[in-house]
């Protein structure tokens, strides 16, 4: 006998299931050219969408073996998809001849583009900077991307021990200046009550010109670039600090804290992930770790300077499920943790595993910081990081 999951359903949830049936029929029979979802007036496909995303992409169906309350009760994002995001999370396909991808590559030429985003620039761009960059020939990351081509240092921030040292003497220095909760010391998750003033999480948030939903890390190709995929396990919306954002003075000033704090210079830093968390919106159990970045310039991400730059009237914790932690969101709070062990810097600490629990009530602002253990700015500057904006 085959094994059936039962879900008892509420009354309301019934009659929705009735209209299910009736816009089916509809669809079948008077409306044959109409999508389920038209008729109900759901979000549509917004136009700056690539054409490439398939619609169940961008706006869930409901699977057979869903929890039908939960479904009902999940609101749908409707952030903007972003540029080259796809279900197979393949990453735009490399050619062998060198021809530039844009007809504006001409332009970006003329405006001292090669020079200025040079790794942009090779991908994109590389007939029209060849002569400058030798772009056709660094298009290899194998050639672009080493630590010696990229004359930067190969001395990790951090070596073995230096991270332990960090942690154990933070009580010492900046206890008095942020009221503070040691929570584990195995591993180490720290909390900073006040570490962000309002204005500057104001600044974090207001100067995100562009909410888009969440994606996960794809396929590479041979060019190291990256793609991306609409993740199944976050439901949230981010938009990268950058430009204007990074170059606010109030958001200088909150990167000088976490490197005050935790010794490291801030061109290891990614730019800030600003995040917004959304009714029942999540974040399952995941790592910041990514063993493929071993490999890279980079190296590893070693720590989280997670910010929450809004209070949350309920839910929204951030949970380490091993360590039996969790962090509750208050506007000027931040979390600090570890990724990679301190005996070990480029190995994966399993056990900061973390989520981000459901919004109950409220919408939650964050942002995270994540920190290498060599250069990131140099890097990334040279297309080294698999993370390439479309245009």
């Amino acid at each position: 006998m085959s094994s059936v999951r039962r879900i008892g359903i509420r009354p309301e949830i019934s009659i929705g299931l009735v209209v299910v049936v009736i816009a089916f029929f509809a669809k079948t029979f008077f409306f044959p050219n109409t999508k389920v979802k038209d008729i109900f007036g759901k979000v549509p496909i917004p136009e700056s969408n690539p054409t490439n995303i398939p619609q169940q992409d961008i706006i869930p169906s409901i699977p057979s073996t869903v929890d039908v309350e939960a479904f009902v009760e999940q609101p749908i994002n409707t952030d903007h998809v972003p540029k080259g995001a796809n279900a197979m999370g393949k990453p735009r396909p490399a050619t062998k001849d060198c021809v530039d991808r844009h007809e504006e590559c001409k332009q970006f030429f003329e405006q001292g583009e090669c020079t200025r985003n040079p790794g942009w620039m090779i991908i994109n761009c590389p007939r029209s900077c060849n002569d400058i960059t030798d772009a056709c020939r660094l298009r290899d990351p194998k050639l672009r991307c080493d630590r010696h081509s990229l004359n930067m240092t190969t001395t990790p921030v951090y070596r073995p021990g230096d991270m332990y040292r960090m942690f154990e003497s933070i009580e010492k220095r900046f206890g008095s200046r942020y009221p503070m909760t040691i929570h584990s010391r195995d591993p180490f998750i720290v909390t900073f009550e006040n570490f962000v003033a309002d204005d500057e999480a104001e600044s974090l948030i207001r100067t995100i010109n562009r909410w888009e939903r969440s994606t996960d890390s794809g396929s590479m190709n041979e060019f190291g670039e990256t793609g991306r995929v609409l993740s199944q396990g976050r439901t949230s919306s981010n938009g990268w600090c950058t430009g204007e954002c990074e170059r606010h003075p109030k958001v200088r000033r909150v990167l000088r804290k976490i490197e005050e704090v935790t010794g490291v210079p801030s061109q290891n830093y990614e730019s800030f992930q600003v995040l917004k968390y959304e009714l029942n919106q999540f974040y399952r159990t995941h790592h910041d770790y990514g063993p493929e970045d071993v490999g890279l310039a980079c190296g590893p991400r070693i720590l989280t300077f997670f910010l929450y730059l809004s209070d949350v009237e309920e839910g929204g914790e951030t949970a380490f499920p091993s360590l039996g932690i969790s962090v509750k969101p208050k506007k000027g709070r931040a979390l600090l943790w570890p990724s990679t062990l301190d005996e070990n810097p480029e190995a994966q600490d399993t056990r900061t595993f973390h989520e981000a629990k459901p919004v109950v009530k409220g919408t939650k602002y964050a942002a995270n910081s994540w920190i290498h253990l060599y250069d990131y700015a140099k890097p990334n500057l040279w297309g080294c990081t698999g993370s390439f904006d479309e245009l």
